[in-house]
């Protein structure tokens, strides 16, 4: 390259530079550039979030947001503004709403805590070790990380991120902090390379401390391969398992509604491997089906409704109402898809308060004749049982069907706001946050519901027992219900559907 050729790359640089300095990845932000992004995501809230003021009063909203902006009067590092920033979405109080760092934030070289803790009770225990330091053992008490109690460092990671989880339901934020308490530490407090633990062995009440190295992603899930290779759960979506053949019962794991692979489109990889799974189901002559939809954070309705047409006794629709915002139409129509402003027409109409409604959200879905499951009902579900997964627990639960064991799942029974998104980037942070688009009413009566969420018919928690031999207790707990012949609603007993005329 010549010195002419450099000169004009270099002054072609310093132009970009100068058109785009909110693009800079800086580690601090100017009192103008943190106002300036806050005020840009409480805009965006407000014009595209269907729930604004559903769970959190707009006053209240409003007096949030200008005791965060009155606050940024000095330079303030990125991640403090990301700090300051997280009241605001987490005030929202939806599960579908979150906040996420800026791109490389991060990335391969973010180091974790190397371990997977699990409570019993208000106590938390080591379940996996993955670090450097072999002599840390499964079963042994977690006091306190870098001289905080672990009890007080989850209860700030469950307020900080409300992901998976509606309204004050707590369980689907003490299930996500917990389960993924490594992402949520890197995230909160950033990489670390080495932490400093305090500890109780197993059967020693004397308090022990180490020091323990961080690692990367990689190298945590290279040793959780190499240490924990029979406990690392790899059922396929939509498997099926005879736990007991004297009493005919088979588990059906469902740990998403996503589509099961990349080929064919409209789901149909999804609804091929469904109607395999039941037509075993029938081969079998399974009577008790067990349904564990643990840990399922949801996915495609249209895919949920095709696992409900496999019990459910009659037609049904799956939403009650679908609403957007009037701002929501410019993210669903775009200038360079002409055809975008007709799809929207042909799917969306106006209503009364000026935004959308979908036009098609009484769709009736038919119930399967030679495949339908007849049996009882077991679902398991926790508080990771979120969106998608709610909707067939909510659905299951107004028909009167099921036995429900495990913990109250993620999302309200009502609904939740879901079906499109839209992601904004702050200008100057670059801190990225998802909005939901939709506000989705589950065509449920109010009355039938047992909760503000799907609750448990048979509430289980986790022993020091269950801890130790890494044992599935809700599976468990739901085979013992199964053999005493304890079912919470019976199954709904109909005559074959006629073909229509």
């Amino acid at each position: 390259m010549n010195i002419t050729t450099r000169l004009v790359a270099f002054l072609f640089l310093c132009f970009i530079a100068d058109l785009t300095p909110a693009f800079a990845q800086t580690d601090t932000l100017t009192p103008e550039q943190a106002r300036a992004d806050i005020a840009f995501l409480k805009r965006k809230l407000d014009l595209l979030h269907p729930g604004m003021g559903y769970y959190t009063p707009r006053p209240r909203m409003e007096q949030l947001y200008d005791s965060l902006y009155n606050r940024l009067t000095a330079p303030t590092p990125y991640l403090a503004f990301y700090h300051t920033v997280s009241p605001l979405v987490a005030a929202v109080k939806d599960g579908h709403t979150n906040m996420s760092h800026r791109r490389n934030f991060i990335g391969k070289q973010t180091r974790y805590i190397p371990f997977f803790i699990r409570a019993v009770g208000d106590q938390y225990y080591i379940s996996h070790n993955v670090s450097p330091d072999t002599s840390l053992h499964r079963g042994f008490e977690l006091l306190t990380i870098n001289g905080r109690p672990v009890g007080e460092l989850h209860r700030e990671l469950m307020e900080a991120d409300r992901s998976g989880s509606d309204g004050d339901n707590l369980t689907g934020r003490r299930q996500w902090s917990l389960v993924q308490f490594a992402d949520y530490y890197a995230a909160w407090y950033g990489s670390a390379d080495s932490i400093a633990i305090t500890y109780h062995a197993k059967g020693d009440s004397a308090t022990r401390q180490a020091k323990i190295g961080c690692i990367s992603l990689q190298r945590f899930r290279g040793m959780m391969q190499r240490r924990y290779p029979n406990e690392i759960d790899r059922r396929p979506n939509l498997s099926v398992r005879i736990v007991d053949s004297l009493t005919r019962t088979a588990v059906l794991r469902v740990s998403s509604f996503m589509n099961t692979g990349k080929r064919g489109p409209f789901q149909w990889a999804f609804n091929r491997r469904l109607k395999r799974a039941f037509r075993q189901l029938r081969d079998q002559d399974v009577q008790n089906l067990v349904i564990d939809m643990q840990g399922n954070g949801g996915g495609v309705v249209t895919n949920s409704a095709n696992l409900l047409r496999y019990w459910m006794p009659k037609p049904f629709t799956m939403m009650e109402r679908e609403e957007m915002t009037p701002a929501a139409r410019t993210e669903l129509v775009t200038r360079w898809n002409p055809i975008s402003a007709l799809h929207f027409s042909w799917q969306y109409k106006r209503n009364q308060s000026g935004g959308f409604a979908s036009r098609s959200v009484r769709w009736r879905y038919r119930p399967r004749r030679h495949l339908a499951f007849r049996g009882n009902l077991y679902f398991l579900m926790n508080g990771a049982s979120f969106s998608a997964t709610t909707t067939v627990l909510a659905k299951t639960l107004d028909a009167g069907m099921g036995t429900y064991i495990g913990e109250a799942s993620g999302s309200a029974y009502w609904g939740d706001f879901a079906g499109h998104f839209k992601t904004v980037t702050l200008p100057n942070s670059r801190i990225q946050v998802r909005i939901p688009l939709k506000k989705l009413i589950h065509a449920v009566t109010p009355d039938r519901a047992n909760g503000f969420t799907v609750e448990p018919d048979f509430t289980v928690t986790r022993s020091y027992e269950d801890l130790l031999t890494n044992r599935d207790y809700v599976l468990d707990y739901t085979l013992r219900l199964i053999r005493e012949g304890v079912v919470a609603r019976q199954p709904i007993r109909t005559r074959p559907l006629q073909a229509s005329r």
